[in-house]
């Protein structure tokens, strides 16, 4: 079943629209006929969406006068803007970005007599590891880095709202991958170099989720009757093993993935070194101790609340979904073009 579709009188206001989850989002809502603005900070970054037909408002999300001119008339909210976790940003810098921003938004949206949903996009994150057992909305928050904890603070104070009657719904992204995301573009280079191998004997596990699938989901939750007042975990159907997630890399690339693993110590040895690394060349690092974390805990989670809430199952296999990351890579030079036979 497709998601309920936003009407074209409404005005639909998306935050972080420029980011890979925004602007996969505006493609969707703007082709399913809606009335779309976009909050951005630069009028040239947003273009390519103003093409397709958004409503650009230019502004901070931290500056009081767009949030307010961005929120005029608007119906509903999808809260994306971001900062994903990077090697040498402040954390002043994530504190002003999802606790602060969102603050102010939420201020002035709670001042919006007309506005019937207000999307806030949180993360899995914000649990922490989880180990093997798929945690469900009501574990306890557990953040393990400045991007977990300042995603945590902001959802506490969407959850004040929601006390008070204010029509949110929180979204908890799992891994979200696809065209036109480059946070994964190391991972699926070292897979088609020959370079990954597991870190550890012990299996690692983690929830994928293709983009266009994540999009679906966080439209039921603007749509979807039952879905106010409410959090999801939306990532795929079941967890996948590290070396599996790999493999299927490999495969959508054309390569195998070697044998063997790095053992523990000389991986943190490495990540240690990387963290050493002045902060502009830190992201070439082949390994920090932020992506030790990633590649050596489980974080898993259970999605039957937005199976039985709002409907949601995912569409696409991790198969499918990797070939078409890999061909928008290859389309794009972010990896090589497959060889002629």
């Amino acid at each position: 079943m497709s998601s309920p579709l936003h009407r074209s009188d409404e005005v639909v206001l998306v935050t972080g629209a420029t980011g890979f989850l925004g602007s996969h989002l505006v493609k969707r809502l703007v082709s399913d006929g809606a009335r779309v603005r976009i909050l951005v900070r630069s009028a040239n970054r947003a273009r390519s969406l103003a093409e397709l037909g958004a409503e650009v408002t230019v502004g901070d999300i931290q500056d009081e006068t767009a949030v307010r001119s961005a929120l005029r008339g608007a119906l509903t909210v999808y809260h994306l803007a971001g900062k994903l976790l990077v090697p040498g940003a402040r954390d002043a810098e994530y504190r002003a970005t999802h606790v602060d921003a969102t603050k102010l938004l939420l201020a002035h949206s709670r001042g919006q007599s007309q506005l019937r949903r207000f999307v806030h996009c949180s993360t899995t994150g914000v649990l922490g590891v989880t180990g093997a057992e798929p945690a469900d909305e009501g574990a306890p928050l557990r953040p393990t880095n400045i991007y977990e904890a300042t995603k945590a603070e902001a959802e506490l104070a969407i959850r004040d709202a929601m006390r008070s009657g204010f029509p949110a719904v929180i979204v908890r992204p799992g891994l979200v991958y696809g065209p036109g995301d480059l946070h994964l573009l190391g991972f699926f280079r070292s897979v088609f170099r020959g370079r990954f191998r597991p870190i550890g004997r012990r299996p690692v596990w983690l929830h994928p989720i293709y983009v266009d699938d994540m999009v679906d989901a966080v439209v039921r939750c603007g749509r979807h009757p039952a879905a106010v007042g409410e959090c999801f975990h939306i990532a795929g159907p079941e967890p996948v093993s590290l070396a599996a997630l790999a493999a299927a890399i490999a495969n959508a690339e054309g390569t195998d993935v070697p044998s063997g693993t790095i053992p523990l110590p000389a991986a943190r040895a490495v990540a240690i070194a990387g963290d050493l690394l002045p902060s502009n060349v830190r992201r070439a690092a082949p390994l920090t101790r932020s992506r030790l974390d990633f590649l050596t805990h489980s974080r898993v989670y259970s999605v039957a609340k937005a199976k039985r809430v709002i409907d949601f199952t995912p569409a696409t296999d991790l198969s499918t979904g990797m070939a078409r990351t890999v061909a928008w890579y290859r389309e794009h030079g972010y990896l090589p073009a497959r060889s002629a036979a």
